[in-house]
């Protein structure tokens, strides 16, 4: 089964969506979404799925916790799919979080990871984030503490191996990666080549232009 859609979103609402029409043949049963924020997802499902939504800034939410210092208060093999978009990469203990979301899962975990090295790259070609105040989105040292900041600098081939082998010490296997931005069109093309020419050999240039990663993980247990 390939999971695929040509569909392009551009926030977390119409993500919700992009997900929905990618994943729709094994998005039943319980659904365990986490980071879920407004539980933008939940408007798709109507009443195909039992849908659960956690995380720490809604009052859409059907659990506030904190993943950062509490565990999922769940028992093993708990839910069919667990959703889990953009959220590790702003947790100090992203390890210990993908051992619960693999816990958790009982067939599926569905979950993507943000590149960050395109937007180092989005910087050096648009210029700096929100007017010039910031270098780059969510990798910056304000004077102040910010409410939220990225916490792991990663390459997608770092963000593919992690799933891979981390989900395998927890009885996951990969069962599709995906990843963002890989079509090349001619302007494209002209700015990889030049890229090519100014970055060192061992740095793998399309690395640098893909955008998020995405990844389905089955449990080898799965009868699937």
């Amino acid at each position: 089964m390939k999971f695929k859609t040509n569909f392009v979103y551009t926030d977390r609402q119409t993500k919700a969506h992009y997900v929905y029409l990618k994943y729709q043949p094994i998005l039943v049963g319980n659904i365990l979404d986490v980071g879920a924020d407004q539980c933008y997802f939940k408007e798709h499902l109507g009443n195909k799925a039992n849908y659960i939504g956690i995380g720490l800034s809604s009052d859409k939410l059907d659990l506030k916790i904190n993943l950062e210092k509490q565990s999922f208060p769940y028992k093993d093999n708990s839910f069919d799919v667990v959703l889990c978009f953009d959220v590790l990469e702003h947790l100090d203990n992203i390890h210990e979080v993908f051992d619960e979301l693999c816990r958790v899962a009982r067939k599926y975990l569905i979950i993507s990871l943000p590149n960050p090295w395109v937007s180092f790259m989005g910087m050096l070609k648009g210029g700096y984030y929100k007017h010039g105040e910031f270098p780059m989105k969510f990798y910056n040292l304000p004077t102040n503490p910010p409410n939220d900041r990225h916490k792991w600098f990663y390459g997608v081939h770092e963000a593919e191996k992690f799933l891979k082998e981390r989900g395998k010490m927890n009885g996951m296997k990969i069962l599709q990666v995906d990843k963002e931005n890989t079509n090349l069109n001619f302007r494209k093309f002209l700015y990889r080549m030049f890229l090519k020419l100014i970055v060192h050999n061992d740095v793998d240039v399309d690395s640098l232009l893909v955008g998020s990663i995405w990844a389905v993980l089955i449990k080898s247990s799965s009868n699937h």
